[in-house]
């Protein structure tokens, strides 16, 4: 993949680590060189605090990859079985690929048995709780045309349907059916707006309200 997927930063660190819903320390260590291995996500390259380095096919990396961490795969030990994939898949966007839940489980599960890859796997996850997360997960990616994702929906802010589309809004993350980015909703609650006014205003629901209110400010409405 070589277009806005790819080469367009749409959030910042933080602010992807805040919709996904993971500790912002973990996302910064997924998205740094290690040792000889490349980053785990492709972010781009940052020249000042803040700056949205962030695009479409790195926020699904990082939300695969957390997929990965909750069925029982520690990220820390993945990098050498991401090698792995890379040469079975042939590229180098293997948390993306459509065929991950299937053949990419049995070549994690099939490493984590060598000597290479052990410690990959938690001894007390199966690899058909591995397949059914994973699989449930990549659910919320919509893949374009070329098999990739095309847009993400994010399943943090859930009961909202919250999207996040490169051609839409410049890529920021916003409420399904309206043009309401979610840091609207979040900037009128900072604000001190009530929220029976931001719905009124902006077309969303109490729901959406309360979701902008948890991602971004990080309590209950």
């Amino acid at each position: 993949m070589d277009d806005i997927r790819t080469r367009t930063g749409l959030l910042s660190q933080s602010d992807a680590a805040r919709f996904l819903e993971i500790r912002q320390q973990t996302f910064n260590r997924w998205a740094r060189d290690h040792e000889e291995d490349p980053p785990l996500l492709h972010v781009l390259p940052s020249s000042m605090p803040r700056e949205a380095t962030v695009p479409l096919v790195a926020v699904a990396e990082a939300y695969v990859l957390d997929a990965l961490r909750r069925a029982g795969v520690k990220p820390h030990k993945i990098r050498p079985a991401l090698r792995r994939l890379r040469k079975e898949f042939g590229h180098d966007y293997v948390l993306l690929a459509p065929e991950l839940a299937t053949d990419g489980i049995d070549v994690l599960w099939d490493f984590s048995r060598t000597k290479a890859g052990a410690g990959l796997i938690e001894a007390r996850t199966g690899q058909h709780v591995i397949r059914e997360i994973v699989s449930d997960y990549l659910d919320y990616l919509m893949r374009a045309e070329d098999g990739f994702p095309g847009s993400l929906r994010l399943r943090s802010c859930l009961p909202s349907n919250v999207v996040i589309d490169p051609l839409r809004a410049f890529g920021q993350p916003i409420f399904a059916g309206t043009r309401t980015r979610v840091a609207e909703v979040a900037a009128m609650m900072k604000a001190g707006e009530a929220p029976e006014v931001i719905v009124d205003e902006l077309g969303v629901t109490l729901d959406d309200v309360r979701t902008a209110t948890r991602i971004l400010l990080g309590h209950a409405a």
